[in-house]
């Protein structure tokens, strides 16, 4: 029973640790996009971006798609050189080594922004069904600003922390059903595995040109 006990707190002490990282990584990828991407590389991306979803290249982005846009342009969107932003932040802090850093790198990489259908929020977790797959998941978030409900189809991009997935991104709400039958109806036809289909194809589906202007 000891052996049981001690094994529960050491693996609640490694996902706390992890969990924990994960956080300060995501906050330190912000800042470099924030601080070190070339202005003209975010302009080229933006209308890049903005074909993709289908907007006027001279939108004015509302908040929730301006984080968007730099969802996809941190993660998705591939420079001249074939990297991401994200590959970019990586060599950047090359220098700055953390024992979990191999870890995390690779779960970062890994990512998608996935469609995900709501079963109930509590308590900083979102109780979920993977849209695409089916599967039954628990998610993690640290967003206070967003509220989800039950039957909500929400995009989000999250890494796997042991039995939970832990949101490194903001939470967009999709409540356009068109879009949703559309996104199902193009995977179905798709030969594609579902982490490629969304690498490509995501960014579409999770646009919401009617999304309200978060204050």
């Amino acid at each position: 029973m000891d052996n049981i006990v001690h094994f529960q707190t050491l693996r609640k002490e490694k996902e706390d640790q992890l969990s924990t990282y994960v956080v300060q990584h995501t906050a330190m990828i912000k800042s470099y996009v924030d601080r070190q991407v070339n202005i003209r590389e975010k302009v080229k991306a933006k209308y890049i971006f903005s074909e993709k979803v289908g907007c006027e290249r001279s939108s004015v982005f509302t908040k929730i798609e301006e984080q968007l846009f730099l969802d996809w342009f941190t993660f998705d969107y591939l420079t001249i050189k074939g990297t991401t932003i994200y590959q970019s932040f990586v060599d950047h802090s090359s220098n700055k080594r953390h024992s979990l850093d191999a870890v995390v790198h690779a779960l970062f990489m890994a990512s998608v922004l996935e469609p995900f259908k709501v079963i109930k929020s509590n308590d900083g977790h979102i109780h979920a069904e993977k849209l695409l797959t089916g599967e039954r998941c628990t998610i993690k978030t640290f967003s206070k600003n967003k509220m989800v409900n039950g039957e909500d189809i929400i995009f989000l991009r999250s890494v796997p922390v042991f039995d939970k997935l832990l949101c490194i991104s903001e939470i967009f709400v999709q409540c356009d059903q068109k879009t949703i039958s559309n996104l199902v109806s193009h995977f179905e036809k798709s030969k594609d595995s579902w982490r490629t289909f969304l690498k490509k194809f995501s960014i579409k589906y999770s646009w919401n040109r009617d999304a309200s202007v978060e204050k």
